[in-house]
């Protein structure tokens, strides 16, 4: 059985450079969730749970009809209501989204289905779960290493890059976690970064 694996099947997509670049980001679908505060808190591992649970739920779904996927990588959106840089301000005001690309054979239909099912093992936050599509957009990311809070400086040279461009964020600050922080050392973490952009 062939299992679709998207980071290979879209390798611009789940790389980056240690310097900033512009990629042309395509056009997919998402299972996304909601909140806001301390993405340490309980609220915010139950609402992970929540999406992978679904996540491997159309897994097993497609995997019965011989059409097995790897579950993609997590991915976070950040920002404030006041509009002010997320670690300018305490983690009580911040807000976010979080989502897992699905394969393109992946329907709204079959998410609903999942969603279903795994409500059979009472995880909270399923209803919050939404099936979104993802226009295709313009962007510049670059891949930081180390712990999450070190992220500034990073983020200064895109905003440098961007300005150099002659280019202006269009989006909130994207997070694509290439490693697992329950099984890597902070200063190995490997994150990128992404701010869409648009021409001035």
């Amino acid at each position: 059985m062939q299992k679709t694996d998207l980071a290979k099947e879209h390798k611009q997509y789940y790389s980056a450079k240690a310097t900033p670049e512009i990629v042309t980001i395509a056009a997919a679908d998402f299972i996304t969730i909601e909140g806001n505060g301390d993405p340490n808190s309980a609220l915010f591992n139950a609402k992970v749970k929540a999406l992978y649970t679904t996540a491997y739920t159309i897994k097993k779904i497609f995997k019965l009809q011989d059409k097995d996927f790897k579950v993609a990588k997590l991915e976070g959106f950040w920002w404030t209501e006041s509009g002010a840089e997320v670690n300018a301000v305490p983690v009580s005001e911040w807000e976010w989204k979080l989502r897992i690309q699905l394969p393109s054979f992946v329907k709204k239909s079959d998410f609903t289905q999942a969603v279903a099912l795994a409500g059979n093992k009472q995880i909270p936050h399923l209803d919050e779960l939404r099936f979104e599509h993802f226009p295709g957009t313009l962007a510049v990311q670059i891949l930081h290493t180390g712990s999450y809070h070190e992220e500034t400086p990073t983020i200064h040279k895109m905003l440098a890059y961007i300005k150099l461009h002659n280019l202006e964020v269009s989006g909130t600050h994207h997070e694509l976690y290439i490693t697992d922080p329950s099984k890597t050392p902070k200063e190995k973490l490997r994150t990128i970064l992404r701010l869409d952009v648009k021409s001035k």
